[in-house]
């Protein structure tokens, strides 16, 4: 009898263990999902982080990943970089470990964990700064390196200038090899590192994750620059015989249309069933359906909206764009979403720029200045969307215009700028019939009282004893020639008047006045009186004059 029961109670527990299996399957298969989230020490490699570089486009090229697969990876990213606050935010030069083994192994000499401005000072090189600053003596050419990715703006390391402000590593941190991650610190700390108390523990923030409302106002937004219109309310029909239709609600799946009559339907919660889009494909050639995750960053959507397209394409930028000629501009930006074919010239070139921690927004008048030049400049907040500095409004006097026809009307023109009391055509008398017995006198050009000496500016020949005697009476002389240029005739006026002065191309970088990575220039005279002033022979954009007066405190006079 024992025996018997002892059957039935086997025979139970093999039927259980067969008809059952789906249930634990899902459990094993949870529990098997989760190890394989789990990476060792082993199985992890170091990734430098470039100019522009974002964790969506870092994950997508670690070997084997999917889109499915991003999201997993991110948190195992954040586990693997437990100092690294905010993933989303990344700078130059940093390093981070990721999953699994890289198809092109780093050997890291350094890396930068906390960083230093410096103010170049006059016979400084990087090298004396190394030494110096970072008392470092050894692998010298491995941090030249490093300052060098962290300013990427010095295109020369030979050629830094006085007042230049850079960044420097705050600690320098030497890894031996990829393969162990083993990390042996310096000496130099960060500032804020011995802040810190032993046991702080310190909270790292969640990522926030940029709603839907937040992604289509983005999305929305750069496609209307494209000359695309974006259906979010009302319906679309879309006839399927004399009598049928279907129609789409446009607040659930919107609907994009282009200007090269392509169309295509934003399936944010996988709404259209499979019949419906195998009619739509059948029925409507120039129709697509993307299907959008709530995982899908803005990257992510519009690169899948615009391979719908073939008219337009996505690139990642690893180099800055250039805008304008007078001045030339660069900004640093992350994507660039341009025609195919350069002929149809239908909309203007966009950038996408997503703002960084400790990054700043660019000022208007740089995206200003660039649209006006054929580039939209798009900037993107990672958490809350659309994101742009308010329009500056400054108080902008004209522009003084120097005549360049004539070399005695600019020389009165540039003296009288630069506060001096001159005459046009003044008559300059040294001898007197009455006094002397015979009269000497000539037509200058330009007479400038200048404190308790006059000088006199003349642009035709002049006898030599002529000249030996306004010198004799105290008279500069300064002798131009009327077919001069007006850069010759300054040359030939400032130096004799002691107002310091130079030519040539003068740059402009955004982030040595702790702004968004942009830098300018142009070719002109500076002039060095209370404040710069510069001479250049085009016409400035207003929106670039009033931001180099606002950072720079420089002014402008043209001919």
């Amino acid at each position: 009898m024992i025996k018997r029961y002892t059957l039935k109670l086997i025979a139970v527990f093999i039927f259980t263990a067969f008809f059952c299996q789906p249930s634990w399957a899902k459990e094993d298969t949870a529990q098997l999902s989760l190890k394989k989230t789990a990476v060792s020490k082993q199985n992890v490699h170091l990734y430098k982080i470039k100019q522009g570089d974002v964790i969506s486009a870092i994950i997508r090229k670690i070997p084997g990943i999917t889109e499915d697969d991003i999201p997993d990876n991110y948190r195992i990213i954040k586990q693997l970089n437990p100092d690294i606050a905010n993933l989303n935010k990344l700078y130059a030069g940093q390093i981070i470990k990721l999953p699994g083994k890289s198809n092109s192994p780093v050997t890291t000499p350094s890396r930068s964990t906390g960083t230093q401005t410096y103010k170049i000072k006059k016979g400084d090189s990087l090298i004396t700064i190394i030494d110096r600053e970072l008392k470092i003596k050894t692998d010298t050419l491995k941090t030249l390196n490093l300052i060098k990715s962290m300013n990427p703006r010095i295109a020369n390391a030979n050629k830094i200038y006085a007042g230049q402000v850079i960044k420097l590593p705050g600690r320098t941190v030497v890894v031996q090899t990829p393969g162990d991650a083993k990390i042996v610190e310096q000496a130099v700390a960060s500032p804020t590192e011995s802040q810190n108390q032993p046991g702080e523990i310190i909270k790292i923030k969640e990522k926030i994750v940029m709603s839907q409302a937040a992604k289509l106002a983005v999305i929305k937004h750069i496609l209307t620059e494209m000359n695309a219109s974006i259906l979010t309310s009302g319906n679309y029909y879309l006839p399927i015989s004399k009598t049928g239709q279907v129609t789409i609600d446009c607040a659930k799946i919107p609907v994009i249309e282009f200007d090269d009559k392509t169309a295509v339907f934003l399936d944010w919660e996988n709404r259209l069933n499979d019949s419906l889009k195998k009619m739509i494909r059948e029925n409507w050639k120039n129709f697509s359906i993307i299907k959008v995750d709530k995982k899908d960053d803005v990257v992510a959507i519009l690169r899948k909206i615009i391979a719908a397209t073939k008219a337009y394409s996505i690139t990642k930028r690893d180099t800055p764009m250039s805008t304008g000629s007078l001045p030339p501009v660069e900004v640093v930006v992350d994507w660039q979403i341009a025609q195919k074919d350069p002929k149809q010239n239908r909309s203007l070139i966009q950038a996408l720029r997503f703002v960084p921690e400790n990054n700043s927004l660019l000022p208007k008048a740089i995206k200003n200045y660039a649209r006006k030049n054929g580039l939209i400049i798009t900037e993107i907040d990672g958490e809350n969307g659309l994101a742009g500095k308010p329009e500056e409004i400054y108080s902008l006097p004209p522009i003084p215009v120097f005549p360049a026809t004539s070399a005695k009307d600019f020389s009165y023109a540039l003296v009288t700028h630069l506060g001096f009391i001159a005459r046009k055509d003044a008559d300059v008398k040294v001898f007197d019939v009455a006094k002397d017995g015979f009269n000497l006198s000539i037509k200058a050009d330009v007479l400038i009282n200048n404190a308790d000496k006059k000088y006199i500016i003349y642009s035709r020949s002049l006898p030599l004893q002529f000249i030996n005697v306004f010198k004799g009476k105290g008279y500069g002389l300064i002798l131009i020639d009327g077919s001069d240029s007006p850069k010759v005739i300054m040359e030939k006026i400032l130096p004799r008047l002691a107002i310091p002065s130079t030519y040539g191309y003068f740059s402009f970088s955004g982030v040595d006045k702790n702004q968004a990575p942009f830098t300018f220039g142009f070719t002109g005279t500076k002039i060095k009186t209370d404040k710069d002033q510069y001479i250049i022979d085009f016409a400035i954009d207003d929106g670039m004059r009033s931001l180099i007066g606002e950072l720079w405190q420089a002014s402008f006079a043209r001919y």
